[in-house]
Parts: structure tokens; C-alpha cells; sequence
């Protein structure tokens, strides 16, 4: 037996331990057809149909590409990613038009407060409702936007506005993945993010982060298309980014992300040095922006406790893991796929033109855009507040569709070997979205017997404190004027008969001791101290008397409460 292991390669024309060996005279002689059907036959050598001895040119098999196909954009590729495109915001707008109910309180303030600003500023009318500080955020954005809205077609018009909004930001959610990654990365991203259950009620909700949502895209998308550009250009996402942060304080959850964004994006463009001035330029501008009629100590201050309904950790978490835990895990898997290893099919540029990209270049990028949508519960957390965090998780949604996106298509894998598992992701995602955006609209108490109660009991002299702001002042604007109703919320500026000035909680304690409201109006979603506080004042006062209460149609624990004076 031969010492030579039987799998040592044997150089062409040469034998294992001896001088060159004689070729074989014949291509289909014995020696071929020998070695032919052996599986030890070395693989460069075949055999070659060629009878009439013909001298054939050498043949060299051409290097194979990454990707069998071309990975730069084209015509057809655009056209077809624009129809997909189109076919995403149609089903967006008709989960939004589908929400039909009566204004909600938040709803209400920012249109009666808009309708006063807007009248301010375009005949000098002065501002009798204290609505103005239920917006949080400032009152000459937003507000005379939907009060415009409202003064055309009511809260159609302004649930319309917001649709737009809504509608803007999913295409400029689609730019800048595409600019991130290609276009099925980014038709995966907005296919996921347009039936996500914030995206569907605040794309038909009039409130100012509606706007706020579209000018955090806006600067994301800003940022990403100016990137291999000159440091300088970051000052362009600032506007966007400062505009967001006063049109709703709430904003301020997405500015950390946006700041770190202009570094991440610019890392394989520039070196360090010039990539940290590119985020510090963002971040400068901004606050330089936010500097004027104090509005950077209002977003500084701002909280999500403020003016919201309270709630348990169990209950904060359980809503974050019903509206964005499966979207949330998709972008953190995607986030994770990324960072471990960059796939061919996700990038349009052509191998020779590729940038080139670490393992943390990527995990800084998923990283920064992944953040803001574990911030913002965590920031409900630390504040033990579950109102409005529906509304809140827009912003952390939408950086983070991106990565979705990435994860998304991870899951369907190269050349659509799964695409069940894509659509039975999106399915999920759709079925949560019908589901929870409509119980967002049932979820509350019924408003429409509450105005039949206040409509009776109204009369043009009365004063009536409420902690359902905006609902009367809209509904009932034919029986009362906005400035009869007063914010509990906000609390009230009293003065009792003994001369002492009362304000906030204690003045509309105060007031209510003393009779001087025609009618209360209470409502557990809102703060408790305040509700608390009344509800005492109101038992304890003995001049008034519960004439109505109205718990939501759902079950849930939001309850309306309406006293009047003996």
C-alpha cells in the first residue's frame, strides 16, 4: 500500500514520486476514461469532446459577482418601488378614514384654542380660553393649523390635516431607508410602520404631534441625505428638529436620536473628528433655534406626567408590548442581524462603489436608531404616566422602521426564500393595528350623552369648571362662549370673600367651597391629585349634586362625573 495519503494533489503532468509522466497521447485514450468517472480525478482536468483534433483557445471560467444582478438602481426598479409605494399609503389612509367618532377632549382644546389664535393674529381678537395651555407645545404652530382646518370643514378638516401629516412622513420614511439601504428595505419598513396603531390614529387625530411626527422625519431625512456632504449641511436638519420640539413638547424624545444620527451616518463618509462636528453643529442649531420666547426651558421642563392620566408600570408595559412590542422586536432583531453581518441584497451601490463598513459602524447606526423606541416607554415608566404614550411611541416607531425594515427582510431571507414569514409577520402587524386603533377610538366615555347632559344644563350667565377640556367649548359654542369654561386642569385664579388670592388646584378647591361654579365637570384620566382634590371639595361643599355619570362603553375604569349647583 502506497504511503501517500490517496487525497494529496497531484501537480498536472506530474506523477506522486517521480519525474514528469508521460501525457497521454489520445484526449479519450485509456488514461481518461480511467480517471474520468474517478472520484479522485482532479477537478481541473476534463474531459473535451473534440474528435477532430481541433486547437481549442484556452478557457477561463469569468470571476462570479456577489449578487446575480445589478445592485445599482435602475427605471424599473424606481417604478415599481414608487407603485409598492402608492399601495402602502392607500391602505394607510383607509385604516385612518375608517375611524369615525366624535372629538376627543385634546382634539377639541386644540381646535377651539386654534380658532382663537388664528383670529388673533388675523383681526387682533384677544384670547378668552385658557385652552392655550392644554397644547403642550407652542400655540402659534399648530394650533391655528387645525383651527383653520376646523373653520373649513369641523373635525373632518382637521382629522384631515393630520392624514396629510401622516401620510408625508411614510414618504419620507421610504427616502431615507431607501437612502440607507434600497428600496425593498424600504418597502418593508413603511409597510410595517403605515399599520402600526400610532401611526393609524394619529395619521386621523388632531393634535400637534401629527406635525411634530412628519418634522422629526423631515430632519431624519435631512440628515441621511447630507451626510457625505460638507459638515456645514447638518445645520439644515436643525430647523426641522427645533420646529418638532415647539410645535409639541413631546418631540423632545426623538432629539438624542436625531443628534447621534448625524454621526452615524456620516462615519463612512468622513473620519471622527469631522463626523462628531457634523452632530455637534445638529445639536447647536437647535438649541440656538429653541432659544426665543423661552422655549427651550419649556421643552426642558416639559414632562409626560403633565396634564396626562397616571398609570401602573404593569399597565405601561402591557401597552407598549400591545401597540409597538412586535415592531419593536423586529427592529432590535434587525438591529442585531445588521451589526453581526452586512447582507448583499440591502444596499443599492455596486460593489466597486460600496462604502466601507465595520461591524461598528453598523451596530452604531441600529443602535441610534432603535433608542428612542425603548426611550419613551422607559421615560413613562420613570414618570408613572400611561396617557398619551399611544401618541408618544410615534417617534420611537419611526426612527426605529429602518431596522424593521432590515429585520423584515432578514426574515424573508435572499432571493424571497421565505416570503411566508414576511407576510405572516405583516399580517400580525395589520390584524394588531385594525384591532387596537379601533379600541383607541371606543375607548373612552361616551361623550356624545355627556354633551347631551352639559346642553341641558348649560345657560349663557353660568361658570362651569371642567377637567374634560375642550369637548363643551367646541360642541357647545351656540349656548356658551369658551371663556365660561374653566381648565381644571390648568387650575383656576380665584379670590374668596375674606380678599386672599387663590391659584391652581387650590383656587378651584376654593371656588367650589364657595358655590361659585354653576356646574363641575369631572374626569378620571385626569391627574390624580387634582381629580382627587375636587371630588373631595365637591363632597364636602355641599352645593352641589351628581347628576350624571358615564362610564366607557369598553369597561374601562375612565369614568365622566357632572355636578350642578343646588
Amino acid at each position: 500500500m502506497s504511503t501517500e495519503s490517496e487525497f494529496s494533489p497531484v501537480p498536472h503532468g506530474r506523477s506522486a514520486h517521480g519525474p514528469a509522466a508521460e501525457p497521454d497521447p489520445e484526449p479519450d485514450g485509456p488514461r481518461a476514461a480511467a480517471t474520468a468517472g474517478s472520484p479522485d480525478a482532479p477537478r481541473t482536468a476534463a474531459a473535451v469532446d473534440n474528435p477532430d483534433g481541433v486547437e481549442l483557445a484556452p478557457y477561463t471560467i469569468p470571476q462570479v459577482p456577489a449578487i446575480g444582478w445589478d445592485p445599482g438602481t435602475s427605471p424599473r426598479r424606481r417604478w415599481i418601488a414608487r407603485g409598492l409605494l402608492g399601495a402602502v399609503l392607500t391602505v394607510q389612509a383607509a385604516l385612518s378614514l375608517r375611524l369615525l367618532a366624535a372629538a376627543h377632549p385634546d382634539e377639541a382644546a386644540a381646535m377651539v384654542a386654534g380658532r382663537q389664535q388664528l383670529a388673533h393674529l388675523l383681526h387682533g381678537t384677544p384670547v378668552t380660553t385658557d385652552l392655550v395651555d392644554r397644547v403642550h407645545g407652542s400655540p402659534w404652530l399648530y394650533p391655528p393649523l387645525a383651527g383653520a382646518a376646523a373653520d373649513a370643514n369641523g373635525i373632518w378638516g382637521t382629522r384631515l390635516l393630520s392624514l396629510g401629516f401622516a401620510l408625508l412622513t411614510t414618504v419620507l420614511l421610504y427616502s431615507l431607508t431607501r437612502r440607507l439601504f434600497n428600496e425593498r428595505v424600504a418597502i418593508c419598513a413603511i409597510a410595517g410602520y403605515a399599520v402600526l396603531q400610532s401611526t393609524v390614529v394619529v395619521g386621523f387625530y388632531a393634535a400637534p404631534e401629527s406635525l411634530a411626527v412628519l418634522l422629526v422625519a423631515l430632519a431624519a431625512w435631512t440628515t441621511v441625505f447630507t451626510a457625505g456632504r460638507h459638515p456645514a449641511l447638518a445645520l439644515l436638519a436643525a430647523p426641522p428638529t427645533a420646529l418638532a420640539c415647539a410645535t409639541a413638547y413631546s418631540a423632545a424624545f426623538a432629539v438624542p436620536a436625531l443628534v447621534a444620527l448625524a454621526f452615524a451616518c456620516a462615519r463612512p463618509y468622513h473620519r471622527v473628528g469631522p463626523a462628531a462636528l457634523r452632530a455637534l453643529l445638529a445639536a447647536l442649531g437647535t438649541l440656538v433655534l429653541l432659544l426665543p420666547y423661552g422655549t427651550l426651558g419649556k421643552v426642558a421642563g416639559w414632562s409626560p406626567s403633565r396634564g396626562n392620566a397616571p398609570g401602573s408600570a404593569g399597565s405601561i408595559l402591557l401597552g407598549t408590548l400591545q401597540w409597538a412590542g412586535l415592531f419593536t422586536v423586529l427592529a432590535v432583531a434587525g438591529t442585531i442581524a445588521y451589526a453581526r453581518r452586512e447582507q448583499m441584497p440591502e444596499h443599492d451601490a455596486p460593489e466597486k462603489d460600496a462604502l466601507p463598513t465595520t461591524r461598528g459602524r453598523r451596530a452604531l447606526l441600529g443602535a441610534v436608531l432603535t433608542a428612542t423606541a425603548l426611550l419613551v416607554p422607559a421615560a413613562h415608566l420613570w414618570t408613572g404616566t400611561s396617557g398619551a404614550l399611544f401618541r408618544h411611541l410615534g417617534y420611537g416607531m419611526l426612527l426605529a422602521a429602518p431596522l424593521a425594515g432590515v429585520g423584515l427582510t432578514r426574515l424573508v431571507g435572499a432571493h424571497f426564500r421565505h416570503p411566508q414569514l414576511g407576510i405572516l409577520v405583516w399580517v400580525a402587524l395589520l390584524a394588531l393595528g385594525l384591532e387596537q386603533s379601533a379600541l383607541r377610538y371606543q375607548n373612552g366615555p361616551d361623550s356624545g350623552r355627556l354633551l347631551a347632559v352639559l346642553r341641558v344644563h348649560t345657560e349663557p350667565q353660568g361658570r362651569y369648571l371642567t377637567e374634560v377640556d375642550g369637548l363643551a367649548e367646541y360642541y357647545l359654542g351656540g349656548v356658551s362662549k369658551p371663556e365660561q369654561w374653566v381648565s381644571a386642569r390648568a387650575g383656576t385664579d380665584y379670590r374668596d370673600g375674606a380678599g386672599t388670592e387663590h391659584h391652581g388646584d387650590d383656587g378651584s378647591v376654593a371656588a367650589i367651597r364657595d358655590g361659585w361654579f354653576t356646574m363641575v365637570v369631572l374626569d378620571s384620566t385626569a391627574p390624580r391629585a387634582t381629580d382627587r382634590a375636587l371630588s373631595e371639595a365637591l363632597s364636602t361643599a355641599g352645593h352641589y349634586r351628581l347628576v350624571a355619570q358615564f362610564t366607557s362603553p369598553t369597561g374601562d375604569s375612565s369614568t365622566y362625573k357632572v355636578y350642578l349647583k343646588h
